[in-house]
């Protein structure tokens, strides 16, 4: 099974957090040098039950330097490269993932040569981008709506700011003919601002955009456009900077052909018994 805090300790090198072996380990530290960041496994309960348990990892994340101050500027160097990667997502041997904190930085007890230690708690995440057509359509938008400022997740929530994460949440059909299907679906988009007046302007947008458009393009192998039936926003409470953007999208799709072939000819035969 992959080991995760080792691919996470490479991404850490790469952005110069740290060298492994010399100044960044994993699950243990030697005594020596005093400057030093190493990442442990940590178990306990499953925080994902219904993703797969090679996909995720939750680790604590430590620090130790002479100073307190030291420690303070080592751990939050390197969660700030975690949270905002310079892709948007962390990238290890072609495979993608996200970090979130669960516990923010907190000195420890010195340890017993009198150096400073500090630790976090992080959940570490496999993801992919959702590639498809709906989702893609909303994303554009969004992306086009907003500029080049504003990242964009299609299919799981990023950690960078300012960024929307767009996932779909609910199916419907409408009305379904010989060979099409009118269907109805809703996509939440996360919105992370780095402000409350940022993510005030970027809500505005999205939704007096949205009313202006009304139909977006879908490329998909139909060509057809996709009507916004509805749009509306919610702030996540005691955060001005955070909430989300319901929008319910409906347009038609055609129907999926039959995967069996055609029988050429049936034959029956009856025989009756006395």
């Amino acid at each position: 099974m992959m080991n995760l805090a080792q691919e996470l300790a490479l991404y850490l090198q790469s952005n110069a957090v740290g060298t492994l072996g010399a100044d960044l380990f994993i699950d243990g530290v030697p005594t020596t040098p005093d400057e030093a960041i190493w990442l442990s496994h940590l178990g306990g309960s499953a925080e994902f039950k219904w993703d797969a348990p090679d996909s995720w990892r939750k680790l604590s994340l430590q620090a130790r330097s002479s100073t307190s101050a030291g420690a303070h500027e080592r751990i939050w160097s390197a969660i700030t490269k975690l949270l905002e990667p310079d892709d948007g997502v962390i990238e290890v041997d072609s495979k993608l993932y996200t970090v979130q904190i669960t516990a923010l930085p907190a000195l420890q007890d010195k340890d017993v040569a009198g150096r400073y230690l500090m630790r976090s708690v992080l959940i570490l995440r496999q993801v992919q981008p959702v590639i498809e057509s709906w989702l893609g359509a909303i994303s554009q938008f969004t992306e086009t709506a907003l500029g080049p400022s504003w990242r964009v997740y299609r299919g799981f929530n990023g950690t960078c700011r300012p960024a929307v994460s767009w996932q779909c949440t609910g199916w419907q059909r409408a009305s379904a003919s010989q060979n099409t299907t009118q269907l109805t679906k809703q996509y939440v988009g996360q919105i992370a601002a780095k402000s409350a007046s940022e993510y005030q302007l970027a809500a505005q947008t999205l939704l007096v955009k949205l009313a202006e458009q009304v139909k977006l393009p879908v490329e998909d192998a139909d060509g057809r456009w996709l009507t916004v039936v509805n749009s509306n926003i919610a702030m996540r409470l005691g955060d001005l900077s955070t909430g989300h953007l319901t929008v319910a999208l409906t347009g038609v799709v055609t129907a999926p052909q039959g995967v069996f072939p055609l029988m050429a000819a049936v034959q029956t035969e009856t025989q009756i018994h006395n």
